[in-house]
């Protein structure tokens, strides 16, 4: 069994502030097994991340994107080309599994994060569903991915969807698989993940709120 964050940001997202190479040394402190990077339309801080991982022993690095389509976020797994924002969710589906990859839904009930909540017919098209999200306040969505999955009978994950470093891991997943990008997207696939954790503090989300909408015009975070 391994531990894996799959759903954490970098500086080339836009909105985070961890560098690669800070989220790697905080993942590898944490004994995460494997991470996967999943900025914001970009795959710029998945492959550099992947480079300095190199120098690293025993954590894999996943390549991710999360897509913004026309009616909401999807994650991509185990591709390295990015794939054109703003298509409908069945087109992005489609290329991520032409390029190899899983298919991942994060976050989807949660309106204001561009959450895919309204369209049940696409999910039976879906690899994977985030069921554990850190970045909640009461748990309702989560709740809500939960109950989704097993009426749809689709694999759960957990993830932090981390936009800072004191959040990486706050959400996981346990894995019934080898360290290694090939077993680790088979086994999210035959759903054998086990999701867990617990809500990033409110006063991190709060502090991270701030130093987006606050700050951002003088172009530097609180770390």
């Amino acid at each position: 069994m391994i531990q894996i964050d799959p759903h954490i940001h970098t500086i080339y997202s836009g909105d985070a502030t961890g560098t690669p190479e800070k989220i790697l040394k905080k993942a590898i402190n944490l004994k995460l097994d494997a991470i996967a990077i999943t900025d914001h339309n970009t795959m710029k801080g998945s492959l550099i991340t992947q480079k300095i991982a190199k120098k690293y022993e025993n954590i894999t690095i996943i390549p991710g994107i999360e897509i913004s389509t026309s009616h909401g976020h999807i994650i991509a797994l185990g591709i390295t080309t990015e794939i054109k924002p703003q298509q409908n969710p069945e087109e992005t589906v489609d290329q991520i599994h032409d390029l190899g990859g899983i298919a991942i839904v994060p976050h989807p009930f949660v309106r204001y994060r561009s959450g895919l909540f309204a369209r049940y017919s696409f999910f039976s098209t879906i690899d994977a569903i985030e069921t554990k999200n850190s970045r909640f306040i009461f748990g309702i969505s989560n709740k809500k991915s939960e109950n989704l999955s097993k009426k749809m009978n689709i694999p759960q994950i957990g993830a932090s969807d981390s936009h800072f470093l004191g959040s990486i891991g706050k959400c996981a997943t346990e894995i019934d698989s080898e360290n290694n990008i090939d077993d680790i997207i088979n086994a999210i696939k035959k759903g054998k993940t086990r999701p867990y954790g617990k809500r990033t503090p409110l006063h991190l989300i709060a502090k991270e709120v701030f130093n987006k909408k606050i700050l951002r015009k003088h172009k530097k975070y609180i770390e």
